[in-house]
């Protein structure tokens, strides 16, 4: 079974602080519109490894993020929380969405059980108080699957739509774990494969603050305006 864990994450313009995993550093890594920074000698770095920017994808291959329960009961990979502690635009443009979507290979022989949850959090650098976060599970699967089978796992936040101030400078997390259970007689294991994290962001130009759009641009800006 080999493991490709991939993250493909909107970036912004140059890479500076580019470090090997044999040196604690903080990276920033930037594409054409939005900027990313890191520290690569964090906790999750061990189950996701570090992150290789390819165009405006952030790639993640792990050696090894698999839960394997081979007739021992509970097997558990994670949690393991990649952060990104800044994540801002080139431009002052907002980050309208951040949206996931992860596929897992998985088996299980005789029966047993797999399943797995994501995590996402994005808070506000400019206020504490503005942040989203959501929680979604993959449905515990259970019974023979016939051969090993592939599940997938995704969900989305809309940063500039929940925060009061704007939403172009943000910390962001991404949690994930994996469970097997099997008990003696039985086999059961699930693998990260794939995991594609975009960032859409909506230029907004000044007119369109000031008159909104169909897309709900005016009621953004009230919102915003009636808590100054």
């Amino acid at each position: 079974m080999k493991l490709q864990y991939l993250m493909a994450v909107t970036m912004a313009v140059g890479v500076a602080g580019m470090a090997g995993p044999a040196g604690a550093a903080t990276i920033t890594d930037c594409g054409p519109t939005v900027c990313y920074r890191y520290d690569n000698a964090q906790t999750a770095v061990a189950w996701t490894g570090l992150p290789t920017r390819v165009g405006d994808d952030m790639q993640f291959f792990p050696a090894s993020f698999l839960a394997l329960s081979n007739g021992t009961g509970f097997a558990t990979a994670g949690p393991a929380n990649f952060i990104f502690d800044r994540v801002w635009t080139t431009g002052g443009q907002e980050i309208a969405s951040l949206a996931v979507n992860e596929e897992f290979d998985y088996e299980i022989v005789n029966g047993g059980n797999v399943r797995a949850s994501l995590y996402m959090q994005a808070r506000s650098n400019h206020v504490s108080s503005d942040g989203i976060s959501q929680l979604w599970n993959l449905a515990t699967i259970s019974g023979d699957s016939g051969g090993a089978q592939i599940a997938s796992l995704g969900g989305t936040l809309l940063p500039a739509a929940s925060f009061v101030q704007k939403a172009d400078d943000m910390t962001v997390s991404i949690q994930d774990t994996l469970r097997a259970y099997a008990a003696s007689g039985q086999l059961a294991w699930i693998q990260k494969k794939f995991t594609l994290v975009t960032q859409v962001v909506v230029p907004v130009p000044a007119a369109l603050w000031l008159l909104g759009s169909g897309l709900g641009l005016l009621g953004v800006v009230r919102r915003r305006q009636s808590v100054l």
